[in-house]
């Protein structure tokens, strides 16, 4: 493909050319001479580039690794930066001078420290080696979709663009927080009486022995019972009746509306790293801790374990629920499209070629009988034909002699009134005749022209540029699903379709859609009362595999489901019958005050209008209503309901915990 240097080169060329061989061919050879070889070196060049081109570009491939702490990692930490070394090489015979490499960043992470991009010299035996770092904010998935290539020559006056594919995804794990200071809370003033093999009221380090059982690395070497070890020649560890682990199960909403938001910071993204720190600081208790991932149709449930294996499940489970993209319900099919194709055409420059994905005018046509005056028009051309079969079919009548009396009428005021009354001859005669045949045709002629100004729009603006974008990606869906030209009609016609396949399109390359939150009627559109059932029915299965006082922490956004929580209370009054704990984490809008604050006085500089002020103050006052309503219907049960930024919930969480291991009774 030429550049604007190699076109105007051409073009100074056969300047030369045209000067040397036309106009001074008399006096000098020099120009034409000197054009021809310009032109010769310039043929050589585009054949060497090409020739490159064809034995170096089909053959590239791309390899690329994480580290992260110093070493290779399959998967990498939120909040911590991770490098990320590319390689590009390949293996023809030809060595390509010029190359630029731009690695196309993910959606989840961002740019931290380097380039992603660069120029280099590849051969078979000097690959490119690309180096930069990447920090993701939040937990996810990340999602590299290849390498931008463009080959150029050394003279730029040719280039070839490509994109090198290599789709791969790495889980980023939840941030790794520091448990230190997130260990057991300080030990409370004992409840139960003295006397017995109860523990004594006084504060402190002591507790009553519970059990013996094998040492496991990591465990203090002042839990070790010499004397019990010395008379079975193996370590044994003493265990405590607090130092018993206490079972935790999160119960992790999934639904359509936590996963709305900003990539990274949805509340989806929040409860997931919440639920990650719960689970950490647990196990640095040495507490079991359970996760079960909820929408409105179904559950996934993880039993309570403590092994690395589990957290490390665990961690995953959390990774992929936070990386979940909301539905594009209710987004109409235009939007979808001014996202979707430059996706499209940047990762499948050869499926969007306008020379292999074309579109024929006959499709850019646009039909005139989908709207209800199309029909009237049709009767406009129709009506001569109409009228001559009336008349062969049912004989003379009203309105055939009508339809011919007012044409003809019209033809002889035609005639009287023009140039033709005074033409004699057979001319005089055809030309009688013609204006008698157009009065009678004119409202086909009226009809066809308004057909044709109406379906030629579809050739022009920007109709036709939607319609040609579209067909184009719904061909390159069709390819990819391996489904046919069937499909691709389909996806043409079905707006519904279209819409569920590119936004699963766009979903799997993390790419957000804006979605109407409320509907016509002013109500919310992901409200998923669906989900109360659900969670209902995972907390009773729960409490029915229970083995002693357990901990439920609900995170789920519940604050517009006030009227539907019967079965949520229902099945808390059951947990809390049985001696378990419930607890509800709501997510909160970071710029909204919470319904116990103070309001905090207007600044000084600040003036909003008085629509967005009044909209705003509503809005607060509707969710602080939702969340008392809430609060008041669980609270009735027994859960504690609190926000997920009122409080440090995982030092709340532990708390709890450390509450249901002071309570627990000795089997």
């Amino acid at each position: 493909m030429l550049t604007a240097r190699g076109y105007w080169f051409l073009v100074l060329v056969a300047f030369l050319l045209a000067l040397g061989v036309v106009v001074l061919p008399d006096y000098t050879v020099v120009p034409a001479i000197l054009g021809l070889t310009l032109f010769a070196w310039f043929a050589w060049e585009w054949v060497m580039f090409r020739t490159r081109v064809l034995a170096c570009v089909p053959r590239m491939r791309a390899e690329r690794r994480l580290v992260q702490g110093g070493r290779e990692v399959p998967m990498v930490w939120a909040g911590l930066p991770f490098e990320v070394r590319l390689c590009v090489a390949h293996d023809g015979f030809a060595r390509l001078p010029f190359v630029f490499l731009e690695d196309r960043l993910p959606q989840a992470a961002d740019l931290d420290a380097g380039s992603n991009s660069g120029a280099y010299l590849i051969s078979a035996e000097e690959p490119a080696n690309l180096t930069f770092t990447l920090k993701a904010p939040g937990p996810g998935v990340l999602r590299f979709e290849g390498v931008r290539v463009r080959v150029a020559d050394v003279h730029g006056f040719f280039h070839v663009r490509r994109f090198l594919r290599d789709e791969v995804e790495t889980l980023i794990l939840p941030p790794f927080t520091d448990e230190e200071g997130r260990q057991r809370a300080d030990k409370r003033m004992n409840t139960l009486p003295p006397p017995g093999g109860h523990r004594l009221r006084r504060p402190g380090s002591g507790s009553e022995l519970l059990d013996l059982r094998d040492y496991i690395p990591g465990d203090p070497p002042k839990m070790i019972a010499w004397k019990a070890s010395a008379r079975r020649d193996r370590l044994i560890t003493k265990e405590y009746e607090s130092d018993v682990p206490v079972r935790a199960v999160l119960f992790l909403d999934t639904s359509e509306g936590v996963r709305l938001g900003p990539p990274g910071t949805t509340p989806l993204a929040r409860m997931a790293a919440l639920a990650s720190g719960v689970a950490q600081a647990a196990a640095a208790n040495r507490d079991l801790v359970g996760l079960t991932t909820f929408d409105e149709e179904a559950a996934l449930a993880l039993k309570p374990a403590r092994t690395r294996i589990h957290m490390l499940d665990m961690m995953r489970r959390l990774a992929e629920a936070a990386a979940l993209q909301p539905t594009p319900r209710g987004a109409p099919p235009e939007q979808l499209t001014r996202r979707a194709y430059p996706l499209a055409e940047e990762l499948y420059p050869e499926l969007t070629d306008r020379k292999l994905n074309t579109v024929p005018l006959s499709r850019l046509w646009l039909p005139m009988l989908e709207r209800w005056w199309g029909w009237i028009v049709l009767l406009l051309i129709l009506s001569p034909v109409l009228t001559a079969s009336s008349i062969a079919y049912f004989g003379p009548n009203k309105i055939a002699s009508w339809w011919i009396d007012t044409t003809a009428k019209m033809g002889l005021s035609l005639i009287r009134n023009s140039f033709v009354r005074r033409t004699d001859g057979i001319f005089g005669l055809f030309l009688r005749f013609g204006c008698l045949l157009v009065t009678f045709l004119l409202p086909s002629l009226i009809g066809g022209l308004i057909w044709l100004i109406y379906g030629v729009r579809g050739w022009f603006g920007a109709k036709k540029v939607e319609l040609v974008q579209r067909k184009r990606l719904c061909a390159v869906m069709a390819q990819l699903d391996g489904t046919g030209v069937d499909a691709v009609e389909r996806l043409v016609h079905d707006d519904a379709a279209y819409a569920v396949r590119v936004g699963k399109f766009l979903a799997d390359r993390q790419i957000r859609v804006p979605v109407p939150l409320y509907d016509d009627l002013g109500r919310f559109r992901f409200r998923s009362p669906g989900k109360v059932q659900v969670l209902a029915a995972e907390l009773v299965r729960a409490v029915s595999r229970a083995r002693d006082n357990e901990l439920y922490v609900i995170l789920a956004d519940l604050a517009e489901l006030g009227p539907d929580l019967g079965p949520l209370e229902k099945a808390a009054r059951v947990a809390r019958a049985r001696k378990h704990h419930v607890m509800v984490i709501l997510p909160w809008p970071a710029d909204l005050p919470g319904p116990d604050d103070k309001p905090t006085p207007k600044l000084p500089g600040r003036n909003p209008t008085m629509k967005a002020a009044t909209v705003l103050d509503a809005m607060a006052k509707h969710y602080h209503e939702q969340f008392r309503r809430v609060r008041r219907a669980l609270g009735r049960s027994g859960a504690t309901v609190i926000r997920v930024n009122e409080t440090d919930p995982v030092r709340v969480v532990l708390d709890r915990l450390d509450r249901l291991r002071g309570l627990r009774t000795r089997r």
